[in-house]
């Protein structure tokens, strides 16, 4: 029985032995048949299977499962909406004839995969994105899949080979490096100039192997990723590494640190070596480790605090730099000779540098401010007071001799730098950070303290985040006084101490 719908399509029976299936890779989905063969007994046949006919036969163009399920009841035919063969037809059975060749590589799959799909939508036989596919009963990108033998994820994968440029298509398509999909999955996802770039290494053989196009083409347009103020940072900072060391170089900087660290008026003696012939003096940083921090979190300008600033390196660099500096110390004699060489030798404005002899816990004098501060640079002193600096004033955190005594102190410490630090932003990059040099202390039977562990688990109880931890080398004379006592102790010379980043979002 035949009925025609219109000029193109025309409703009939046809015997399923002369209906042809061009694509010979389709895969059949036994439970589905079962399932529609159960249904159709039922209910019947919801939606007639699509043909065209072409030379005397009936090539299929939807409802592979669903013959499959006539078979399976024993039926010789099966309702077909057929139409007449046409150049769209025509193109779609050499598409599909072409997708089942081994020798296409993976550029010429997933252009062969597309176009097919495109045809298939031109002779309104696959479903649309968005469009009610399941009720209009048209293949779905799930179902082609299945009948080429392949997982959706892996369809997925050889579809995506189509978005390669197409100048990176026509250098690679000949090639034999064409033939590996998931290097041809992986470059595509790339930006244009990249692909181009390792296709023009493959094709023109400078590159012998994929990876090595790939690294080449990187390098090559490294330069493209760099702003001109990351640039400038780097040719400030070198490389930052988790572990950095700095030398003490004899420099303009380092003399004038030198003005303070080094005067009588502030010089604490540490301890003695040599049967008392040596005198080691408390650590001085290295103004090259605090130019560092400087150039790396911060610019000129910024507006820079020290709560415990000593003798004044953070804060004498920070003045050569160009920054603004507030600092924070409990003795008269570094406050005041910090200010007296800054203003002699440096060309700092007064109203830049302001220092108190105030508590760098408390800062008393910012208690109504919130955000001020650029980049918070600081040394604090170190747990079970390891030095003393010849100081009464009980808010020293030198004086302190326990490890919750200290962190009650930290903790109020940090609360007020979190008030005080600029917010960063991760998304644009802008960053205001806490940085906070610290290191260890033992106390025979109790143990390590890892004042770096401590901090951290402070800064995030209060919501601060902790945005990287940089390990200091450290070349002290005071390693060498200190060695015997950790042979004989079972533990290691102390030679490095840790800078804590943190941060505010």
């Amino acid at each position: 029985m035949v009925s025609t719908t219109n000029q193109l399509e025309r409703r009939e029976f046809v015997e399923i032995s002369r209906i042809k299936i061009t694509l010979r890779m389709r895969r059949t989905d036994e439970d589905r048949i079962r399932d529609l063969a159960e249904s159709i007994k039922g209910i019947g046949l919801l939606h007639p299977v699509s043909l065209a006919e072409k030379d005397g036969d009936y090539i299929l163009l939807a409802g592979f499962h669903r013959i499959g399920a006539y078979k399976l009841l024993g039926y010789t035919e099966i309702p077909a909406t057929v139409r007449e063969s046409d150049e769209l037809v025509d193109q779609l059975v050499s598409c599909e004839e072409n997708l089942v060749r081994s020798e296409l590589n993976a550029i010429q799959t997933a252009e062969h995969i597309v176009k097919r799909e495109q045809l298939l939508i031109a002779l309104g036989r696959k479903a649309v994105v968005g469009s009610n596919q399941y009720s209009e009963s048209k293949i779905t990108n799930e179902e082609l899949a299945k009948q080429m033998g392949f997982t959706r994820r892996t369809y997925q994968y050889k579809r995506s080979v189509a978005n390669l440029n197409e100048e990176a298509k026509d250098l690679l398509c000949e090639t034999k490096f064409a033939e590996n999909l998931m290097d041809m999955v992986k470059l595509q996802k790339e930006p244009d100039h990249i692909q181009i770039e390792v296709a023009k290494l493959l094709a023109s053989g400078e590159a012998k192997t994929f990876r090595r196009a790939w690294v080449v083409a990187h390098m090559k347009h490294k330069q493209v990723r760099w702003t001109p103020e990351v640039k400038s940072r780097k040719e400030e900072i070198g490389i930052p590494k988790s572990i950095m060391r700095w030398e003490r170089i004899d420099n303009d900087l380092s003399r004038v640190c030198s003005l303070v660290s080094k005067s009588e008026k502030t010089m604490v003696k540490k301890t003695v070596a040599q049967f008392g012939t040596n005198e080691i003096n408390n650590y001085q940083m290295n103004p090259e480790m605090s130019k560092w921090f400087l150039n790396f979190y911060s610019k000129e300008g910024d507006l820079i605090l020290d709560n415990f600033c000593g003798r004044g390196t953070n804060i004498l660099t920070a003045a050569i730099l160009g920054r603004r500096v507030v600092g924070y110390d409990l003795s008269v004699e570094n406050v005041s000779l910090i200010k007296q060489v800054a203003l002699a030798h440096l060309e700092i404005k007064d109203e830049d540098l302001i220092l108190h002899r105030s508590c760098g816990v408390e800062l008393a004098e910012y208690a109504s401010d919130e955000s001020i501060f650029d980049l918070c640079l600081t040394d604090p002193p170190f747990i079970y007071g390891m030095e003393q600096y010849g100081n009464d004033d009980p808010r020293d955190l030198c004086l302190i001799k326990d490890v919750q005594s200290y962190n009650i102190q930290m903790e109020r410490c940090l609360l007020n730098l979190k008030r005080l630090i600029k917010p960063s932003n991760f998304k644009t990059k802008t960053f205001h950070p806490i940085v906070m040099k610290v290191g260890s202390g033992r106390r025979g039977e109790t143990g390590l303290v890892d004042m770096a562990t401590e901090i951290e688990i402070i800064a995030r109880k209060i919501g601060l985040v902790v945005h990287d931890k940089i390990h200091n080398e450290l070349s002290s004379v005071y390693q060498s006084y200190n060695l015997r006592r950790c042979i004989e102790n079972g533990y290691t010379v102390k030679s490095h101490e840790t800078s804590v980043v943190m941060v505010k979002y």
